[in-house]
């Protein structure tokens, strides 16, 4: 091991000089990453097995787009180092299931289902939810004031971070404000509806938590049953693994349960005390921050300008009394246990774990002294992963424990932290019933992994635009090697033609080895996905290039086939295609999953194909015009294939087809039908409004033109014996030029009159035949307006 300095070039540290061991025994690939630990990009030294461990959820509720953000960001980045760069991982995530969050938030559920279940009016759950509200604002003020005081005593350096802070905080505020209004504005409604409708109406839209609060903090410590907090830990750890699988996440190579390391966990803390870098008191253990220091090791090592600072470090500390502390910058190693939470057996006395001892002791424990990558979100910096840092280099006796640090940059929704008492909280499954797992993948792919990222609709949009360009890319690809008959197992067709290469095929062989050389240098520079999947892009639109100059020329299909194949390799290694890259392209199909032999393959395709043909037969039988064919022909395209993974396109060489994700074909056709139910509505709307206006000219028509001056009083006094005005309302006569302009409109009202008369002479019942045809398309309309 050398010393190796790294001139630290960010904006907080501009100039100053970091220390950072560098692993320089191991010859790197050529790639660097950006490290945390030294605040630059550095070259990646390791041995063909990579130790990696990567901060695991805390499993109190449902998971959210943040951590998928984390999570298929480090999975990316391992299929990288894997499957590019050819290391082995071992990829180590623990599960924390015991936790202040998920102790509150068991208590709280388990609580409110109790009141619930006893509530015997809806009276009684609105006052007490009154009082809620109230202590839920108040303590909400407070943070607000504590931010403040935080902000206006801290440096420089942290002014923009806690600026932000103070901003989440007043919203959170002013939410509570608006939830607390819209039960006051719909209580009449709740009362009205009583009972359970009444019970849900009330807790709906967040109420819920503010209600659980309450109890919580009143009865909280009555919660005995410990299966409570096991069992509420469990749903949620679950539901985080079945949301990984659907995002395609590869598993780890070791899960790490924090309640099944507690012996470990103990042993860690005991020899961190006998080190002398840890302390009891009032049977709570903590980390002696000082003495840490006075030993000459280096605290806070990834965010030291966060140090002192009480919003930060207390933390981990929320719901626990920490007056024993020998510094405020301590922390615990070990809680003691109160009432109404889970607890185990310890030579301090019954207690539970402190949160980052957790990570430090499993870590440790599977695999060992020196980890090469430890990775988790930038909000993890401090406290969590510094006190990691210090808790195994105390527990080792070493300077550097993690080789390097990644931390995946925070995402944010529509420019806001998300959260859930701001309401912009989204499920990763939320999500996954708008976008495809692919397409989230893609978002992620396209976004550079240690930046700042916002999730919304135009993020979203320009991800799935990339996987349409792919996607096409594929299509045009395998149904040009499908009409020259080359798939995976020919050989011998992709040489019948003539094989001379000319200029065309020099440039297309040239720009797929300039492709070659720029992925592999923008994944060398810090795993850039989003450089590298423009240079693929940039690899098919030569692709389409070279198809268009050979359309009506000697094409060499070989050289198509190796440019998709490539693009489908790098695909599969992001996690974007599921194809066995040996004899595929594209993004895979469901047809690999399927098991049973031939026939249960091949049955679904068939069972359409002999649907559509005894649809056409019935057609022929029933004499059906051309469009009724054309619309059977249609729907099977849309529905019967789409349903089967199948995207059927008419092109001018003929039908083209390919295997698709079936949720991604749903989704298009979805928004298809959107477009064309909205075009529909657009199109009533217009009809109505043109009918609605002939029906007024028509009614404006069928008056006597004498009549329409006369009619005027106000205006006019005498008229000649057409009916034209002559004198204005007190008596004058009319101007020659008031003259000629009513003569004017006389003329167009006797034309309009004459033209009406004709039309009735003809179709008498016009005008009620508009009215309805009006009334139809209003039907129309509402009934698209108001369908799901």
């Amino acid at each position: 091991m050398v010393k190796g300095a790294v001139e630290d070039m960010s904006p907080e540290g501009q100039g100053q000089v970091k220390t950072w061991t560098e692993p320089s025994t191991i010859k790197s690939k050529g790639l660097r990453i950006y490290n945390s630990l030294a605040r630059a990009k550095v070259p990646f030294h390791a041995s063909e097995l990579v130790t990696w461990y990567i901060c695991g959820p805390t499993v109190y509720d449902s998971s959210h787009v943040g951590h998928a953000r984390n999570y298929v960001t480090f999975d990316i980045l391992r299929r990288i180092l894997e499957g590019f760069f050819k290391y082995h991982v071992h990829y180590v995530m623990n599960v924390t299931d015991v936790d202040d969050k998920i102790i509150s938030k068991a208590r709280r559920n388990y609580l409110l289902d109790q009141f619930l279940s006893t509530a015997s009016h809806l009276n009684e759950v609105l006052s007490i939810l009154d009082t809620a509200f109230e202590e839920e604002y108040s303590k909400q003020e407070s943070k607000v004031k504590a931010a403040q005081k935080e902000f206006d005593k801290a440096t420089s350096r942290r002014k923009d971070e806690l600026s932000e802070k103070i901003k989440q905080e007043e919203l959170k505020l002013q939410k509570i404000h608006e939830l607390n209004a819209l039960v006051k504005g719909r209580e009449d409604k709740i009362l009205a509806n009583g009972g359970k409708a009444g019970i849900d109406m009330l807790l709906a839209d967040g109420v819920s938590d503010i209600l659980a609060s309450y109890l919580d903090a009143k009865e909280g410590s009555t919660v005995t049953d410990l299966a409570i907090f096991r069992a509420h830990a469990a749903k949620y750890e679950k539901e985080f693994l079945e949301d990984m699988q659907s995002l395609g996440v590869k598993p780890p190579t070791v899960l790490a349960r924090v309640t099944e390391y507690i012996d470990i966990i103990i042993a860690y803390v005991q020899k961190i005390i006998d080190q002398g870098f840890a302390y009891v008191a009032n049977e709570s253990v903590y980390f002696d921050t000082r003495n840490f220091q006075e030993a000459g090791h280096t605290y806070a090592k990834l965010n030291p300008w966060a140090v002192g600072s009480s919003e930060l470090a207390s933390e981990s500390e929320s719901n626990f009394d920490s007056r024993e502390k020998h510094n405020s910058c301590d922390f615990a190693l070990w809680k003691a246990s109160k009432s109404g939470e889970p607890y185990w057996e310890s030579p301090w006395g019954q207690g539970r774990p402190g949160w980052h001892i957790e990570c430090s002791a499993m870590a440790s424990h599977i695999i060992g002294r020196s980890v090469d990558i430890h990775s988790g979100g930038v909000d993890l910096q401090f406290p969590h992963h510094d006190n990691e840092l210090a808790q195994a280099e105390a527990f080792y006796g070493c300077s550097q424990w993690v080789n390097y640090f990644l931390h995946s940059g925070h995402l944010a929704i529509e420019g806001l932290k998300m959260s859930k008492s701001l309401k912009n909280f989204i499920t990763i499954r939320e999500a996954l019933q708008k976008y495809t797992a692919r397409q989230l993948r893609f978002l992620f792919v396209n976004q550079a992994w240690d930046k700042p990222m916002n999730f919304s609709e135009s993020v979203m949009s320009e991800a799935i635009a990339k996987e349409r360009q792919f996607q096409n890319f594929f299509k045009i690809v395998k149904n040009v090697l499908r009409r020259m008959e080359i798939d995976g197992e020919s050989y011998v067709k992709g040489f019948e033609n003539v094989q001379k290469w000319g200029q065309e095929e020099e440039e297309f062989a040239n720009l797929l080895a300039i492709t070659t050389s720029q992925v592999r240098e923008r994944l060398e520079d810090n795993f850039d996905t989003p450089g590298a999947l423009q240079a693929l892009l940039n690899l098919s639109s030569g692709v389409h290039s070279y198809l268009d100059k050979r359309a009506a020329g000697n094409l060499l299909p070989i050289l198509v086939k190796e440019a998709a194949e490539y693009v489908t390799q790098i695909l599969v290694i992001f996690g974007l295609s599921t194809a066995n890259v040996s004899n595929e392209i594209g993004f895979g199909s469901e047809l690999e999953s399927r098991s049973g032999g031939i026939e249960s393959l091949v049955a679904p395709y068939i069972n359409a194909a002999c649907s559509l043909r005894d649809e056409i037969r019935a057609a022929a039988k029933d004499d059906l015009s051309k469009a009724e064919l054309i619309s059977i022909a249609d729907q099977f395209r849309d529905y019967k294939m789409v349903d089967l993974g199948v995207r059927i396109e008419d092109s001018s060489s003929g039908t083209v087809w390919e295997l698709c994700d079936v949720d991604t074909l749903k989704n298009e056709r979805s928004e298809k039908l959107r477009k064309t139910r909205e075009a529909t509505i657009k199109s009533l709307q217009l009809k109505i409004d043109q009918k609605s206006k002939d029906i007024e000219n028509f009614q404006l028509a069928s008056i006597d033109p004498k009549d329409c001056f006369q009619k005027q009083t106000t205006k006019y006094s005498k008229f000649d014996d057409r009916g034209l005005p002559t004198h204005d309302s007190e008596g004058k006569e009319l101007s020659k030029k008031a003259m000629k302009d009513a003569e004017k409109l006389m003329k167009k009202a006797e034309i309009r009159h004459e033209k009406y008369k004709e039309k009735l002479a003809v179709q008498p019942s016009f005008i009620e035949n508009l009215k309805s045809e009006v009334k139809d398309l209003q039907e129309k309309l509402q009934e698209l307006e108001t369908c799901q």
